[in-house]
This record gives structure tokens, C-alpha cells and sequence, in this order.
């Protein structure tokens, strides 16, 4: 993984061995990287980087729609404590959203640049792969 704060590199330790759910998880982390990108350049646009948070929020509502589905259809105990920490990852997104739309560029857009990338990491390998390990045994 790169060591940068603000990119997010690809590798086996993200992987979850399911190829749909690792192609989410890379296009959520193209996002991730394009909106730091935008937010990090010189000529930063604010309608930009909107648009990419919106696009984050709309992959990240589909991505755990279809984690959801899959939890139901394997019997996934855990369930509903991860349906949980997915709604709070949601509200998070939006309050991001909401910051920078009420904002012009500062620090603050920055901050929420890493928060977004710190909370896709650790929920990728915190919370992604206790689900996974499940998966694989049923």
C-alpha cells in the first residue's frame, strides 16, 4: 500500500478472493484516489470534487446493497451488525459531502479526503474480511 495519506494503492491484503466484491472495492478505490487527486491539484474544482463524492456515495450504496444480499442469501450471522457499520459509513460519506459543498477549499477538505480513504481501508480490512472468511466456509 502506498505510503502517502492520500492515495490508496491496490494489493493482496485487500482482496477478499471473490472477484465481483474485489471489482467494487478497486472502483471504489479509483474514486477514492481521483478525488484526492482533485482535491491535492493546484486547479482544484469544487464541482469536481462534489461529483466524485456523489459517485463514492452511489458505489458505496450499491457496493453494500450487494453485500447485504449476499449476507442473506449465505445466513451470515453477523449481518445486521455489518448492515450497522455499513449505514454509519453512509452517514459519514454524506456528512463529507456536506462539509466540502458548504465549504470552499481549506484544510477541511483535505481532512476529509483521508477521512474517506482511512474508512475504506479499515472497513476493507476490519470489517470486509470477517465477512469473507465466513463466506469461504459455507
Amino acid at each position: 500500500m502506498d505510503s502517502s495519506p492520500w492515495k490508496i494503492e491496490w494489493s493482496d491484503e485487500l482482496s477478499m478472493s471473490n472477484a465481483e466484491i474485489d471489482a467494487e472495492h478497486q472502483h471504489f478505490i479509483k474514486l477514492v484516489n481521483e478525488l484526492n487527486d482533485e482535491i491535492m491539484s493546484q486547479q482544484r474544482d469544487k464541482a469536481v470534487v462534489e461529483r466524485i463524492m456523489n459517485l463514492i456515495l452511489e458505489d458505496a450504496i450499491a457496493h453494500f446493497a450487494h453485500e447485504e444480499r449476499l449476507f442473506i442469501e449465505k445466513s451470515y450471522p453477523d449481518r445486521q451488525e455489518h448492515a450497522q457499520i455499513h449505514a454509519e459509513l453512509i452517514t459519514k460519506f454524506k456528512q463529507a459531502l456536506k462539509k466540502i459543498h458548504n465549504s470552499e477549499f481549506s484544510r477541511e477538505w483535505i481532512e476529509m479526503g483521508v477521512t474517506i480513504k482511512e474508512l475504506l481501508v479499515s472497513h476493507v480490512l476490519y470489517e470486509d474480511t470477517r465477512y469473507i472468511e465466513y463466506l469461504r466456509t459455507e
